[in-house]
């Protein structure tokens, strides 16, 4: 919904302005930010230019870093937790870091939700087990950790690859924000004698990009 709504500004922006010398200008500047203000002798452009570099550089980095994190853990798992080679969601391997075994064990996940059947379904046992059937892990994907030590760098392999998952999707902001803020900037260096503000906000714990342009 953001994406769509950034979509058609700048294309209002773009009709309202591509006849005009400056509306290429914008249009340049939004696609490669700086580049209008280096081919004004801007100064700043060549700052707009290596800001875009060093983010799309990182959004690599990080990119290339969470991939690598979540092989490590996939056969970090195999290893120790004894799983068998093959494609898991998501939820499984959040599970194999917070519990001991998949099974019935005493700290198993299986034992949790055996524990949940019972409460929720007192003296009903068609009914638990209908809910294990639902909830509870099949034979074939147990897991068991050989101690709570490789369990726990497990978990801190997963929580690299999640702090590299969220460094790239603010990334993807900041690379937003670089091109939005160039394109602005770029009216108000071809048209001095027009008024224009870009500013950043913040709505709750959300950054707002603020433009306002005076045609």
């Amino acid at each position: 919904m953001k994406r769509n709504a950034i979509i058609l500004l700048l294309l209002t922006l773009s009709f309202g302005l591509f006849a005009q010398p400056r509306g290429l200008m914008f249009l340049g500047s939004l696609a490669v930010p700086g580049l209008t203000q280096v081919s004004q002798g801007k100064k700043h452009g060549y700052i707009m230019l290596a800001s875009e570099a060093a983010i799309i550089g990182g959004m690599m980095y990080a990119n290339n870093e969470e991939k690598l994190a979540q092989r490590e853990a996939y056969e970090f798992a195999i290893k120790y937790a004894h799983i068998q080679p093959g494609a898991y969601s998501e939820i499984y391997f959040r599970d194999l870091s917070r519990y001991n075994s998949g099974g019935f064990e005493a700290d198993g996940y299986n034992t949790k939700i055996l524990k949940q059947a019972m409460a929720l379904y007192p003296n009903n046992p068609d009914k638990q087990q209908e809910y294990l059937n639902e909830h509870a892990y099949p034979e074939e994907l147990y897991w068991i950790w050989d101690s709570t030590a490789q369990r726990a760098a497990y978990s801190k392999i997963r929580i690299k690859a999640s702090k590299m998952r969220d460094y790239s999707k603010a990334a993807v902001g900041v690379l937003i924000v670089n091109h939005l803020v160039s394109g602005f900037d770029a009216l108000r260096i071809t048209s001095p004698k027009r008024r224009s503000q870009v500013y950043m906000s913040l709505k709750g714990k959300d950054p707002l990009l603020n433009v306002s342009y005076r045609f």
